[in-house]
C-alpha cells in the first residue's frame, strides 16, 4: 500500500509536465558503466534519480563503477563525464519520461554506483519517488547534498574521515535516516517545517535546533549537517 501510494504521488507528478514523452515496459535489460578518473585533482559528482531504487557507495576501482536494470528503454541511464581543468565533472541522469498507466510493479529500475574512494569529491543526489541507500563512509567528500525525495531514504556517514565535511539535507516525503561517525565533531542544525527530526547522540543546544557533540569546534575533523524542509520523518543517530 505504501509503494502504491508513492506511485499514485509520481503520477500526479508527471502529469503536472505536458510535454514529457509517454514511455512504455520492455524486457529488463542491465548495462555496466565504467568512468575512468584521469589527470584531476577532485570531482564534482551529480546523480539525479526520477524513480527506482538507488544504491551508492565507495570502493570503485574507476571514479565511476556501475550497474543499472531497468526494463524502460527511454530510461536508459545518461552518463556523462568532463574534465575542466583540474577538475572532473560526473553526471548521471535518468531521461524524463511520462508513466502513463503504467503499474508499479511492472517497473524495474535499479542503480548499483559505486565511486572511487581516493579523490577529493563534492557530491550531489537529486531523488525522486523511490528507495535509496547512500553508505559514503569511504569517500572523501567535501560536501554533501541531497534531495531525498519522496520514499525511504539511508544515509550512512560512519567511517573514518580525514577532511571537514558539509552536509546539505532537504527533506521530502518519507522517512529519512542519517548515521554520523563517532569520531569527529558533529554539529546539526535543522528547520524541518511541519516534519518531525529524532536526535540521538548529540546534545540540543538550549531551545533551539542546533545539536552538538562535546567534541565539535575542537575535533581535527568536524562535520556539519544543514537539515530543511520535509513533511516526513528525519532520524539523525551518531553510530550504528
Amino acid at each position: 500500500m505504501k509503494k502504491l501510494t508513492i506511485f499514485m504521488l509520481l503520477g500526479g507528478m508527471f502529469l503536472l509536465v505536458g510535454c514529457i514523452n509517454t514511455v512504455a515496459v520492455g524486457p529488463v535489460q542491465t548495462d555496466s558503466q565504467s568512468v575512468e578518473l584521469g589527470d584531476v585533482d577532485s570531482v564534482r559528482v551529480e546523480i539525479n534519480m526520477g524513480i527506482g531504487e538507488l544504491n551508492v557507495e565507495g570502493g570503485a576501482a574507476n571514479l565511476l563503477d556501475a550497474e543499472f536494470t531497468y526494463n524502460i528503454e527511454d530510461w536508459r541511464p545518461e552518463v556523462s563525464y568532463e574534465q575542466r581543468g583540474n577538475i572532473g565533472e560526473l553526471q548521471i541522469s535518468q531521461p524524463d519520461g511520462e508513466i502513463n498507466g503504467i503499474p508499479d510493479d511492472d517497473i524495474k529500475y535499479n542503480w548499483d554506483i559505486a565511486l572511487q574512494n581516493d579523490v577529493p569529491m563534492d557530491l550531489n543526489v537529486d531523488l525522486g519517488v523511490g528507495e535509496s541507500d547512500l553508505t559514503l563512509g569511504g569517500l572523501q567528500l567535501r560536501n554533501l547534498t541531497v534531495d531525498t525525495g519522496v520514499g525511504d531514504v539511508t544515509i550512512d556517514l560512519t567511517g573514518s574521515w580525514q577532511e571537514d565535511l558539509d552536509v546539505n539535507i532537504d527533506g521530502g516525503v518519507g522517512e529519512a535516516t542519517i548515521y554520523l561517525p563517532e569520531n569527529v565533531g558533529l554539529r546539526v542544525e535543522a528547520d524541518t517545517g511541519i516534519g518531525s527530526l529524532v536526535v540521538n547522540g548529540l546534545q540540543r543546544e538550549g531551545d533551539s535546533d542546533v545539536y552538538t557533540n562535546e567534541s565539535y569546534g575542537d575535533a581535527d575533523v568536524n562535520m556539519t549537517l544543514d537539515i530543511s524542509g520535509g513533511i516526513g520523518e528525519i532520524t539523525v543517530r551518531v553510530g550504528r
